[in-house]
């Protein structure tokens, strides 16, 4: 309530568990993440919230879950980027009907300067960061970007005038 009254609104679009409790952290950490999500489920029937999902959640926590709950979880927020893909995460998530939303799509900017993805880029004639948020959406899952530069912010929603190659994406996912 405080947070929805400091915001000035009504309700939250998306509201998410950021990371799950985890075995090696804490024995009763099943209990704990069907506990909030109790919580989140509430704020979903009460309408303070249009949407409740997880962040991180790896298959045997999302199975951990689905055996402790009403609602599913409406998206799994995950790292993906080139290089980094978690394809297990991905295909439970998505059979599971989550939409899949890829945070990290430039891999913290580790990725930027990677040589492999630079020769991509000159491919298309794009930037780097234009081939990964690229790779992201082929690749069928929800981009975040986020950048405060105006320039960037425009580079960012240029990546729908081309598409990469079957052959790009199998390199961009294989990259170490």
């Amino acid at each position: 309530e405080k947070s929805l009254m400091d915001m000035g609104v009504d309700y939250f679009d998306l509201y998410l568990i950021h990371w799950p409790a985890v075995r090696k952290c804490s024995a009763d950490w099943e209990a704990l993440n069907a506990e909030t999500w109790r919580g989140f489920e509430k704020l979903y029937k009460d309408g303070k919230v249009r949407a409740i999902g997880v962040s991180n959640f790896l298959p045997e926590h999302l199975e951990s879950l689905k055996s402790n709950s009403d609602i599913r979880p409406m998206v799994n927020q995950i790292e993906f980027h080139p290089g980094y893909t978690q394809p297990e995460t991905v295909e439970y998530s998505k059979e599971a009907g989550m939409l899949v939303q890829a945070f990290s799509p430039l891999g913290c900017g580790a990725v930027l300067g990677d040589e492999t993805l630079k020769a991509v880029a000159a491919k298309y004639n794009k930037t780097v960061a234009q081939i990964c948020l690229r790779f992201v959406l082929q690749s069928g899952l929800n981009v975040l970007t986020k950048s405060v530069t105006p320039s960037r912010i425009l580079e960012n929603t240029q990546i729908f005038d081309f598409e990469l190659s079957s052959e790009d994406m199998a390199t961009s996912a294989a990259m170490p």
